[in-house]
């Protein structure tokens, strides 16, 4: 039997790479076998004894460029100095490999230690005899030079950590919190503080487990119609249902503004459990399910990631493969994957973390092409209450977009210059949200992304990095959009609470994003004295900040410690305002503070301590808890 054309072997004729040994040497690597002359004794046409380096390139003090480089002609070329741009590039990229080389010592020393490798603690190796010659640095003469437009930040186009298998994971120049729980993620695991079970999903239908892991994409050859029967069978009793949908409006609507009480418990229930007879999609079943999903990650009776919770994210998946997410989108669409996106990080789960970035990402990507980020008013067919809902839930989804991030330093899947989606108006969320508490962030935050986090975004990710006048023009232009109203904390509802919570350092997350680059940079220029760097104003802005969302989180973690450890972001956040006090509280002893940084970081260890029984994001910030 005739082998398969595709099994056939390919003919000699048909290979792109000719067999070596028949291939033509070249002269560089003649030369390199000292079969010829190098290529200096022949640009002097002087007798070579063709051994590398040779004798005569040894004398004349190029053995560095023998036997394939040669000497700019000109004054001064017999001298070593002419190599010194040869001699440059050898000591970076061995300066490169050094670091390379302390970076992984790092790492493989912490699987086994908590203290720092012996070879990591010394300090760089210099010649002592040019630092006793060398002037000492006048640091008042260096804070007084103006500003360059060219000066570069440190790190400042961010980190790419590649694992053993070749995975790959970028992180930006603000993305450092993320940074350092990607390094911690590629550690042995430690024992959890808690329960963390996974679902078995052998007890469902073989094809919803076939659409649920084929997600984002249709498997061909299966009834949707039956599949989609299959999942609403699943469904939990209308009164959980109702419950789960008024837990998760309760406890995070003051996060984000992707679907209201009106559309979860007036309009989809009512059609899903047949109480109505209105048409839906299985996307309109699917974020339904994930809805409930998360209402019972924030369920406080029970467990925190508890198999409720997956079981409905698993049905979730499958009702979206039902339709075609690439080809078949709609508004629903976007809010199922932004609402998976949450999922993910409420999970508990520090590997899903990447699942939440890359659903956001697919979000805004569908948010795109259905043409979200275009003002409705351009469509007659829009109008009214359906219009609000369009630019209020575009301007959310835009809001996580841009603070995901500034966490990650990965640059936004939305780019403002195309943004023509116009804010809500007053007058239009007194008339569609009927005058209650603002949910999400309310006009005020959504006015304050549009003139502060978009700018504070598109600088700080800049490739090249911005002049430091202009992040001092974004500091003054946040410093007078003025502070959000604070809705009245009437019966102690947990949704107004968390809201005035968030407004009440909003202001102070943007500055700390803003400055925390130039707070770094500052450090590590003059650690001894921060104060004499030309960036001294964002050591004090960011520590300041810093102070303020710490203080903040304690407090509410004391109000609503249960729900405040389940969200992931407030620890990310709080994560970041930690690092900024904990560098100034070891390199910044000498500065007087107020508070004192010392102070105020034994605080934020003491709150992540007790944060951590029941957050897996607060537990991964403790690196010296014991593995």
């Amino acid at each position: 039997m005739a082998p398969s054309p595709y099994e056939r072997p390919y003919p000699q004729s048909a290979l792109f790479e000719l067999d070596p040994a028949n291939r033509t040497p070249s002269k560089a690597s003649k030369r390199i076998r000292g079969e010829i002359a190098c290529a200096e004794c022949r640009r002097l046409k002087i007798r070579c004894d063709k051994t590398v380096p040779c004798s005569t390139c040894v004398k004349r003090g190029c053995g560095a460029l023998c036997p394939n480089g040669t000497i700019p002609p000109g004054e001064g070329s017999r001298f070593v100095l002419a190599a010194t741009d040869h001699l440059h590039q050898k000591l970076t990229r061995m300066e490169a490999r050094m670091h390379a080389l302390e970076d992984a010592l790092a790492i493989l020393h912490a699987t086994d230690s908590d203290t720092p490798h012996p070879l990591l603690n010394s300090s760089p190796i210099d010649d002592d005899d040019d630092d006793d010659e060398a002037p000492a640095l006048n640091l008042k003469a260096v804070s007084e030079e103006p500003l360059s437009q060219e000066s570069a930040l440190v790190d400042s186009l961010g980190s790419l950590h590649i694992d053993g298998e070749g995975a790959s994971r970028f992180f930006g120049p603000l993305g450092g919190a993320e940074k350092a729980k990607g390094m911690q993620a590629q550690l042995p695991p430690r024992a959890a503080p808690f329960p963390l079970r996974e679902l078995d999903p052998s007890y469902l239908p073989p094809e919803i487990n076939s659409f649920c892991n084929a997600f984002p994409f249709t498997p061909s050859g299966i009834p949707r119609n039956s599949v989609q029967q299959m999942i609403e069978s699943f469904l939990p009793p209308l009164e959980r249902a109702i419950f789960l949908c008024d837990t998760f409006l309760e406890h995070l609507s003051w996060m984000f503004h992707i679907v209201s009480r009106r559309q979860l418990i007036d309009e989809l229930i009512p059609a899903i459990y047949k109480q109505v007879r209105v048409a839906y999609g299985p996307h309109e079943l699917a974020v339904l399910l994930v809805t409930l999903g998360i209402g019972a990650l924030v369920d406080l009776d029970l467990q925190p990631y508890n198999l409720e919770a997956q079981h409905y994210y698993r049905l979730a998946k499958a009702a979206l493969s039902l339709q075609s997410v690439l080809t078949e989108p709609s508004v629903v669409t976007i809010k199922t994957l932004h609402l998976m996106s949450i999922y993910n990080g409420l999970s508990g789960k520090e590997s899903n973390m990447e699942a939440s970035y890359g659903l956001l990402d697919m979000a805004s990507q569908v948010a795109l092409r259905t043409g979200l980020h275009i003002d409705p008013a351009m469509w007659r067919r829009f109008k009214g209450r359906e219009a609000y809902e369009r630019r209020i839930y575009f301007w959310n989804l835009l809001i996580a977009v841009l603070w995901q991030s500034a966490i990650t330093g990965r640059p936004p899947t939305i780019l403002s210059v195309y943004l023509d989606c116009r804010l809500p108006t007053a007058e239009e969320e007194y008339e569609h949200h009927g005058g209650g508490s603002e949910p999400g962030l309310g006009l005020w935050g959504l006015k304050a992304t549009e003139e502060c986090l978009l700018p504070i975004v598109r600088t700080t990710l800049a490739v090249k990095p911005p002049p430091y006048e202009q992040v001092l023009a974004l500091d003054r232009k946040i410093r007078k959009i003025g502070d959000p109203s604070s809705n009245p904390e009437v019966d102690g509802r947990t949704a107004i609470l968390m809201n005035n919570f968030v407004k009440s350092h909003y202001r102070d997350l943007l500055l700390l994003f803003l400055h925390r680059a130039f707070f770094a940079q500052a450090m590590i220029e003059n650690a001894s004295d921060p104060m004499k760097s030309p960036y001294a104003h964002s050591v004090l802005v960011a520590y300041q900040a810093a102070c303020n969302v710490l203080e903040d989180t304690v407090n509410q973690f004391v109000k609503k410690p249960l729900l405040v450890a389940r969200v992931w972001r407030i620890w990310s956040l709080a994560f970041s305002a930690s690092v900024v006090i904990g560098t100034l509280a070891i390199r910044g002893i000498n500065l007087d503070l107020d508070p004192p940084p010392l102070e105020r970081f034994e605080i934020a260890c003491n709150i992540f301590r007790s944060a951590a029984e029941t957050s897996s994001r607060a537990a991964r910030a403790l690196v010296s808890r014991t593995r």
